[in-house]
């Protein structure tokens, strides 16, 4: 459950990060799924290493 919860929060923290780049470049960004799938699987695989520490 831990590594869902710090996969989830990386998750959030990208999401505003792509927020506030859309706010600075003053339009809208656009990931198409081929590119968005393999970041969410990169976060919660992060987030999986993290624990093993």
């Amino acid at each position: 459950m831990e590594t869902f919860g710090r996969g989830c929060l990386y998750i959030i923290i990208g999401i505003v990060v792509v927020m506030i780049l859309a706010l600075f470049v003053g339009g809208t960004i656009t990931i198409p799924w081929f590119i968005l799938i393999p970041l969410l699987i990169f976060a919660f695989w992060v987030a999986s290493q993290n624990n093993k520490k």
